[in-house]
């Protein structure tokens, strides 16, 4: 096979993705199917804007929301599956992101390069090596594993909102004023214990979130890396209530109330730039089942000062 160039009109049959959710411009796979690269280009005046993937820095740069960057890695390699997948009337799933460091910050108006290497294909799951580039330098490093599933599959899961809160109080917006309110994925505090560092929250995903038209067509499907936000933004809770001043090193779990789990996340390392947050690594995200809109979520986060 020939190296291929798919553009944006074109990845839409390649990625289960639409809209803004697409993400990147253009992907170049190699003939081997075994690489590929990425390249995505924001401008001020783009739909992708701070609304969608970005957050607010210190002294007001606009910044790639971290999630995002990784979400971008994962989405720059899955192209690659796209022959075999059709051939099984499956489409891709992620089931683990891991070793995941940020150089530094990334400005979101720009250019971003991003680069995936197949390094393990079999048994059902494909491991992408990934990292992204700016001008050269590499910003960001991850590995991702794919598995797979029918669409039919992917929707299958029922939808389970809270049956009670169990109280507690509503998480307010001050200190999430960095990223736009459709990137805040923290509703309420149920439980906090300075003590201990523990902190339970909720979080229902509304039909009418901005994700929702472009995430799976025809059977919506929260992005996981932003059930990973949803345990930062956590931490971020936990780190304000508890006084600490510095960064923060969390564990946390996002599950339903009958203790499923959707998304299990380590060693988030959430550092603190001018007073704001940012996401500088995380060990591992494993992703254990969809969340749909209409589920509601319990958050819970053990966090340790640095």
């Amino acid at each position: 096979m020939p190296e291929v160039t798919l553009d944006h009109r074109q990845l839409e049959d390649y990625l289960p993705h639409r809209g803004a959710n697409l993400m990147a411009d253009q992907v170049v796979m190699n003939a081997e199917r075994t690489q590929s690269r990425s390249v995505t280009r924001i401008t001020r005046n783009d739909p992708r804007g701070r609304e969608i993937f970005g957050r607010t820095g210190p002294g007001g740069t606009i910044l790639w929301y971290e999630p995002f960057l990784a979400e971008l890695m994962a989405v720059t390699g899955v192209p690659l599956l796209r022959d075999r997948l059709c051939k099984q009337g499956q489409v891709a799933v992620f089931s683990m992101i891991s070793r995941i460091c940020f150089e530094r910050p990334v400005q979101l108006y720009g250019e971003v390069i991003g680069h995936a290497s197949i390094t393990r294909d079999r048994s059902g799951f494909t491991v992408f090596s990934t990292y992204a580039t700016i001008d050269g330098q590499k910003v960001l490093e991850t590995e991702v594993m794919s598995g797979s599933a029918s669409l039919a599959q992917v929707g299958s899961s029922p939808i389970r909102p809270l049956v009670s809160a169990r109280g507690g109080h509503a998480v307010e917006p001050g200190p999430f004023a960095w990223k736009g309110p459709s990137l805040r994925f923290l509703d309420s505090v149920i439980e906090s214990d300075a003590a201990s560092g523990h902190l339970v929250g909720t979080y229902h995903y509304p039909h009418d979130h901005s994700f929702v038209p472009g995430h799976f067509p025809g059977t919506a499907l929260m992005m996981g890396v932003t059930q990973w936000a949803m345990v930062a933004d956590a931490a971020w809770q936990a780190r304000t209530a508890f006084g600490y001043t510095g960064g923060v090193i969390a564990q946390g779990v996002v599950r339903r109330q009958d203790g499923s789990e959707i998304i299990d996340v380590r060693d988030l390392h959430l550092a603190v730039d001018g007073g704001l947050p940012r996401i500088a690594s995380t060990k591992r995200l494993a992703f254990r089942e969809p969340m749909r809109p209409g589920d509601g979520v319990l958050v819970e986060v053990t966090v340790k000062p640095l």
